[in-house]
């Protein structure tokens, strides 16, 4: 009750998921929790089970659904089923195209939200079933291990390689496009992520999406918003187009990479126990187009005091070289 009011003072919407498959068990607690929800004023619940939409339809009034991303709604005609059951809002599947996003607006007028940045399910709409079959933990049950995220050995090779882990999503460039689709929420994909994460996701498109209907930004403005987004979390190179345009995109799976690894500042040379020489690129830092050689070195400096942890980082005989 106190979060919802904390954020209703702010002006903020919530959205309360229940997005997951219940046993029947588990009913009754569920209706005592939506009970104390909606008396709080939850704004919506987003629902994946067709049981639980059809008890909250039935034993509350006026309660506003949204149907979960995991319920798999990627075409009109699924989008019609949605409505006809009652859902305000569709949050279709990641894997959704462009011209089906469309279609299903001119023929429901429902709100679409769809997924714009954040991690890609190996399995269709977040459909796995992998941590249920080999840990007895359903990621349908709200209990996903990320066993997509660990290596392993493909047939006929002998290195170990992040054969299931998929590419992160950035449609950061697709935006308008979606707009004029019809797509009225953009979703941000946030499971486990630091603040710092939804701070730099939320304010880049908050900002990218009030640039569409007021100045639009420069190309440097959003080279460097989209820079901004890879420092907070970027599994390699995001995939930028995913779905929309043939709905099996290239290069979904990153078999190298399985966590965040940033954007590359610079290189290490010449490592010894307390000096470092770190070969930073040139025109990476935005001040050194404004300032003396000096303060460029003092900028790059702290830059890089915030980003290394290591104690030999932070002695003064540390060496910074420009190229």
């Amino acid at each position: 009750r106190e979060y919802i009011k904390f954020a209703h003072t702010f002006g903020v919407k919530v959205y309360v998921t229940i997005n997951t498959l219940l046993c029947d068990q588990d009913f009754d607690e569920l209706v005592s929790l939506v009970k104390i929800l909606t008396e709080a004023k939850a704004d919506a619940f987003i629902v994946q089970d067709l049981g639980v939409f059809y008890v909250l339809s039935n034993c509350f009034k006026n309660i506003v659904i949204h149907t979960s991303t995991q319920m798999g709604v990627h075409n009109a005609l699924g989008a019609g089923v949605a409505k006809q059951l009652g859902a305000s809002r569709v949050v279709l599947s990641r894997e959704t195209k462009l011209e089906d996003i469309k279609q299903i607006k001119s023929e429901t007028g429902l709100e679409i939200e769809y997924f714009v940045q954040g991690a890609l399910c190996v399995a269709f709409s977040g459909n796995c079933y992998l941590s249920a079959i080999e840990k007895n933990m359903s990621g349908n049950e709200g209990k996903c291990l990320q066993l997509c995220r660990l290596p392993y050995f493909a047939n006929g090779d002998n290195t170990e390689k992040y054969f299931l882990s998929a590419r992160d999503l950035c449609l950061f460039d697709s935006l308008e496009e979606l707009v004029d689709a019809g797509v009225s929420s953009f979703k941000i994909e946030g499971r486990l992520r630091h603040s710092g994460y939804v701070a730099t996701t939320t304010s880049a498109y908050k900002t990218a999406l009030t640039s569409l209907f007021k100045t639009p930004l420069s190309t440097a403005e959003k080279n460097q918003i989209k820079n901004a987004l890879k420092v907070s979390f970027s599994r390699g190179e995001f995939n930028r187009r995913a779905y929309l345009d043939d709905g099996t995109p290239d290069r979904v799976i990153n078999p190298l990479y399985q966590n965040h690894i940033g954007i590359k500042i610079g290189t290490f040379g010449n490592i010894s126990y307390f000096l470092f020489h770190i070969k930073i690129k040139r025109g990476y830092f935005p001040s050194q187009k404004q300032h003396s050689s000096a303060n460029r070195f003092s900028t790059a400096a702290k830059y890089i005091h915030q980003l290394c942890f290591t104690r030999s980082l932070r002695r003064k005989n540390t060496v910074y070289s420009f190229f």
